[in-house]
């Protein structure tokens, strides 16, 4: 009899649990940790902002925030669109009157090999997208605040994994590379950012690795 309740505590289970061969749509919201190289920032910053122990290294964390939205093509071939934002400030606590932020907008067309369970799924891709950067710094000669812009394009490839939490509810880990080339800063007039190391366009291109949780719904 014991033999016979476990058995169907287990058809149950997994009855229960969503299977991703059935599911099409995915919705996913993120946030996370990224470590990111920005070489020509971190040389603008160490000659105008930081100095001695204070300066920064060749990687310097950042906050990224994210949305994707997939659908299941074939049983192993998901397609999805992605929108992340990453966020960072610099400032020195010595010069009150200086700091340097940017704002990272990166859209990304994603493909993925996905390997689909009874309450998980792992997802191995990558993608190509546009990118947008906002600047702000606070000068130090006019107490003002000075914003640049520049577009550019990047390439992130990704590694995602989610397991149920509930119904179609699941919690998702995910780990990313990404390459952007973010393009030249400058002004609203179009005024190019002078990077006074090189005397050329400060530019914000970069390479960084991520790791990200959150929720996922499959519909």
């Amino acid at each position: 009899m014991k033999k016979i309740y476990f058995l169907v505590i287990v058809a149950v289970i997994s009855l229960w649990q969503p299977s991703f061969a059935q599911a099409q749509w995915e919705v996913r919201g993120s946030m996370g940790l990224n470590i990111v190289s920005m070489a020509d920032l971190k040389d603008y910053l160490n000659a105008n902002y930081f100095v001695g122990n204070d300066r920064l290294s060749q990687f310097t964390p950042a906050v990224e925030t994210g949305i994707e939205v997939g659908y299941q093509l074939e049983e192993h071939f998901q397609l999805a669109c992605e929108l992340s934002y990453e966020y960072n400030s610099f400032s020195n606590t010595a010069l009150s009157t200086n700091s340097f932020s940017y704002n990272l907008l990166q859209p990304s067309l994603l493909g993925y090999y996905t390997i689909n369970g009874k309450g998980f799924q792992f997802k191995f891709g990558g993608g190509i997208g546009p990118r947008f950067v906002f600047a702000s710094e606070l000068s130090p000669y006019t107490n003002s605040m000075l914003k640049y812009r520049s577009t550019g394009y990047g390439f992130v490839a990704k590694v995602d994994g989610i397991t149920s939490i509930g119904g179609n509810y699941f919690a998702y880990l995910g780990f990313d590379l990404r390459y952007n080339q973010n393009g030249k800063l400058s002004d609203s007039d179009g005024k190019e950012k002078i990077n006074n190391v090189t005397d050329a366009a400060l530019s914000l291109n970069s390479l960084s690795a991520g790791i990200k949780i959150g929720v996922a719904v499959t519909f």
